[in-house]
């Protein structure tokens, strides 16, 4: 598409009179569902339509570039079939047929899927699932085939209703027209005197534009400014532990405790810093999952511990607290940004350990069909069993002697230096690995260790 055909939507916008900040923009429906979409698209695919797009220039999202990285050059060897790292690479949503109602859509989606029945007619449905390559009829049980679906794009809204108008703040809370006056200021920060000196523009938004918005919402507390006005403002992060783990006895060795996952930590005693951790096909196919993890399902699952994306915060918030049900397109609109599903069969087993589903809540959308990339079943990525080397920056390799030798050796640490901390690890410090991989290049030791050396007790 050409830049004359380019496809925009526009905003009032309402700055101060120096253009050195803006204050709120209002916008119709259109521009609403593009930006609570972010919270539908999973860290992978972030990941890769940012670096797809900005290429060198791509902003480094916490260690999520790194474990993308590990996760495209690690030997195919490694995986059950090479569909099955393929999946994991694509970070496939619930919401590939959906994003081309958005009036601009970054997402990247290939184009929807469907299935029929050479023998039975009118057998179509849509694909929801990575479980797709061996789907049977159900009436005849001959294999469908897959057809891919090029029909233009339904003229609804995604998310929110055509009729209804919004105002978005600098750091991205969106809010209906019709709230009420005081509330909107406060929300909104601004002052008298703010509208005093202010100046109203028209700003249009396509392609570019969006994609830059989707990044400023990573890395701005204050995007529409940083877009609008072509500034650069970084986010503080905060890399605070998440928990304080347990300390050793007068043995100087770790106390175990029941959890999920095993892992040998390798810390440098004379600094107390973490050098590497040893680890299982499960902790490591936990990682890579991560990548499949929803924006928005993020947000739900740190609810209280801040993902330290003021923005995407702020965003997420809109849709439980600030929009009314009345604006959204339908009942499950709502709950799709609220807590947004997994794409069937994309939930690991070990993953599953973070979704925990309550009765009323279905993790997943699609068919339960079997698939060809995954023989072992749903969740089962990686061949086990075998043993893998995670860096702080969760950088993943094959665990080699002589290569973690030759690593320490080139460091100049000599052995005795090196201290062994034996930890089985639970869901408490998954959500902080998950939290520490948004902001930090050091992630295990934020999520599993103290920043200062505290007293030793016995073992348990």
């Amino acid at each position: 598409m050409s830049d004359a055909e380019e496809v925009k939507v526009s905003l009032k916008v309402m700055m101060n009179r120096q253009k050195s900040k803006v204050l709120f923009a209002e916008s119709d429906s259109d521009f609403a569902d593009i930006v609570l979409s972010f919270l539908t698209l999973p860290l992978g695919r972030i990941v890769k339509v940012l670096e797809k797009h900005y290429g060198d220039e791509a902003p480094t999202i916490g260690s999520l570039n790194n474990l993308y990285h590990t996760l495209a050059n690690l030997d195919s060897s490694h995986f059950v079939t090479e569909g099955a790292k393929q999946t994991l690479l694509d970070s496939a949503s619930s919401f590939e047929a959906e994003y081309r109602m958005l009036k601009v859509d970054i997402s990247d989606s290939p184009p929807a899927e469907y299935f029929v029945c050479s023998n039975c007619s009118s057998k179509r449905f849509r694909c929801a699932s990575i479980y797709y390559d061996s789907i049977s009829c159900s009436n005849c049980k001959d294999r469908m085939s897959k057809v891919v679906d090029t029909s233009d794009a339904p003229s609804d809204g995604l998310f929110t209703k055509h009729t209804s108008s919004f105002i978005v703040s600098n750091d991205l809370h969106i809010l209906p027209k019709e709230t009420g006056f005081l509330t909107t200021v406060r929300i909104l920060g601004i002052t008298v005197r703010d509208m005093e000196n202010a100046e109203t523009i028209k700003v249009d938004f396509g392609f570019t534009e969006i994609m830059k918005l989707l990044k400023a919402s990573l890395t701005s507390p204050t995007p529409l400014s940083d877009l609008i006005l072509n500034k650069t403002t970084t986010a503080e992060m905060n890399n605070t532990p998440v928990y304080t783990p347990v300390v050793g006895s007068q043995r100087n060795q770790y106390t175990r405790y029941i959890g999920c996952f095993s892992l040998t930590l390798m810390v440098q005693k004379s600094t107390g810093k973490l050098l590497c951790a040893q680890t299982d096909e499960n902790f490591v196919e936990f990682l890579f999952n991560l990548l499949s993890i929803p924006l928005g399902r993020v947000e739900h699952l740190l609810a209280g511990k801040n993902t330290c994306f003021k923005a995407i915060n702020n965003l997420h918030r809109s849709t439980t607290d600030l929009i009314d049900d009345k604006h959204f397109k339908n009942a499950n609109a709502k709950n799709w940004l609220r807590l947004p599903v997994l794409i069937h069969g994309s939930i690991s087993t070990n993953l599953f350990i973070l979704a925990r589903p309550s009765a009323a809540e279905v993790p997943y959308r699609g068919s339960p069909y079997s698939s060809d990339k995954f023989p072992r079943g749903k969740g089962v990525y990686l061949e086990g069993s075998r043993s893998y080397i995670v860096k702080d920056d969760l950088s993943v390799e094959p665990y080699c002697f002589v290569t973690l030798l030759s690593s320490f050796r080139q460091r100049r640490i000599v052995m005795s230096d090196v201290e062994e901390v034996e930890l089985e690890i639970g869901t408490d410090e998954l959500l902080g690995i998950l939290k520490a991989s948004l902001t930090s290049t050091t992630v295990l030791s934020d999520a599993l260790l103290t920043l200062t050396k505290q007293p030793k007790r016995e073992e348990l």
